[in-house]
This record gives C-alpha cells, sequence and structure tokens, in this order.
C-alpha cells in the first residue's frame, strides 16, 4: 500500500464525492471534461484520488463476478477510492483513540440497552432472523430478492444483532475470499425501534472484529465516493478509508 490519505472530513472528499455523483449515469470522459473545464480546482482534486494508497487484490474469475461485479479484464484492473477497513484484531486498539470517541459512546448505548452480536452458523438461520427485520421495512421485500443462498464453492459469514428480549435488531453478511471480504448487505429495523441505531454500530463492530480474528485483512464496500452522505459518516466513525484497488483476476485453471 502506497501514497497519500483522502480523509473523509475533508474539502477533497467532498469535492471528489459530489464529482462521482455528477458523473453517475453520464459519459464519464466528456462529463469529466467538461466539469474540470468548469471548475479547474477538480484538478487537485483527481490528483487525491489517483495518489490514494493502493490495496492489491487478488481474487479467482468465480469470486470477482460474484462479488465485484462483471466489470474486470483479464489483467490488473484498478478500482478508485473504494471504501476499505483494515480489520482489527484487538479489540482495544481498534477503539483507542479520539477519532473512535463517538464509536465508543454508540457502543456503550448499544450495551446499556441490552444489545447482542452473535455469528451465525447457517444461511436459513440467518434469513429467518433477517426476515424479520425485512418485513419491518417499506423496502423490504427489494432487498430481500438480493439475499439469494450462495452458490456452492462461494463462503459468506451472517451476523445478526439483537435485542435484550432476543428479537432481530440488525443482520450482515460478508462474502469471504483469502485475506479479503466483502460486505454484502447490512441493514437494521426501522429507526422507529429504540435500539436499531446502536445496534447497526455494535454489529459492524463485532464483524470486523470476528472476520479479522479469523486472518481476513481486509473489508471492501464499494465506492466510498458514490455512497450517501449518512453511510459515509458511518463508515468515517468505524474506521473506513478511501483507498484504490488494484485488482488481479486468476482465471480458471491459473497457478
Amino acid at each position: 500500500m502506497r501514497g497519500r490519505e483522502l480523509r473523509y472530513d475533508s474539502w477533497e472528499f467532498r469535492a471528489a464525492s459530489d464529482l462521482a455523483m455528477r458523473l453517475s449515469g453520464s459519459s464519464p470522459v466528456s462529463a469529466l471534461i467538461g466539469n474540470v473545464v468548469r471548475d479547474p480546482a477538480l484538478i487537485r482534486v483527481l490528483v487525491a484520488v489517483w495518489r490514494l494508497p493502493v490495496v492489491d487484490l487478488r481474487v479467482r474469475r468465480a469470486d470477482a463476478d460474484a462479488w465485484l461485479g462483471t466489470s474486470f479484464g483479464p489483467a490488473r484492473r484498478r478500482r478508485l477510492a473504494q471504501a476499505v477497513l483494515e480489520l482489527p484484531t484487538v479489540e482495544e486498539q481498534y477503539l483507542a483513540g479520539r477519532p473512535k470517541q463517538a464509536l465508543r459512546t454508540n457502543l456503550r448505548h448499544a450495551r446499556d440497552l441490552g444489545v447482542t452480536s452473535d455469528r451465525i452458523p447457517t444461511y436459513e438461520a440467518w434469513f429467518e432472523a433477517a426476515s424479520t427485520i425485512l418485513h419491518a421495512r417499506f423496502d423490504g421485500h427489494a432487498v430481500g430478492r438480493e439475499m439469494d443462498k450462495p452458490e456452492p464453492g462461494q463462503q459468506v459469514a451472517y451476523y445478526v444483532a439483537r435485542d435484550a428480549h432476543e428479537a432481530p435488531l440488525a443482520f450482515a453478511g460478508a462474502a469471504l475470499f483469502g485475506q479479503f471480504a466483502v460486505l454484502l448487505t447490512m441493514l437494521s429495523h426501522l429507526d422507529r425501534h429504540p435500539s436499531a441505531s446502536w445496534a447497526r454500530y455494535q454489529l459492524h463492530t463485532f464483524l470486523a472484529l470476528d472476520l479479522g480474528r479469523s486472518g481476513v485483512k481486509y473489508l471492501l464496500v464499494g465506492s466510498a465516493l458514490r455512497e450517501t452522505a449518512g453511510n459515509q459518516y458511518f463508515q468515517h466513525l468505524l474506521g473506513y478509508r478511501a483507498r484504490n484497488l488494484r485488482v488481479e483476476v486468476i482465471e480458471s485453471g491459473a497457478t
């Protein structure tokens, strides 16, 4: 990994995020040129994105197609400004320092309310708990269609947070491949549930420590720049960083 930091709370990050959202759905090259012509300060932003630290990801074709999309060619390919969390193995070290003060506060709220999180051993048990949350959400039906059982050979870790009465509050799933994991889904009960907002922080912290202690080094989410402001704030508190991915896809039969 090399390069310089592009912090979530910096002007460059906010400008890059605004630019990424404006370019979404348009012709990227012509739209980018037009934006830079109108605002030359964006050159500084583009340079900051290009110089982000690089994480090298070597992944099988089947995993790349399943978890990273189908846009990868046979050689190395770069994905810019992805949200990446370097996974912790020691809770005290992960939560230490002033930047984690808000996270510590949120975790204390969850603990005081009796919220607990666990890794669920089977897809069926996880989906049963997740369905309780999906049925209470207006978008639950649409999200549920994206939570199919993994194909043979695909590895996914499942997690659920529950309240003091064992009712599901939040669920998450992460696809695993070697030292990397992709956060496939993470959803909480409607915010009107008194513990839902705190459960997300506890569940993610539990997931991060569990994966880190299992030997996974990086948790990937997707573009840091195209997330909503709320999700960017959530990622910032949890310790995510914007990183460029350099992906090498290993074709079937390659050594």
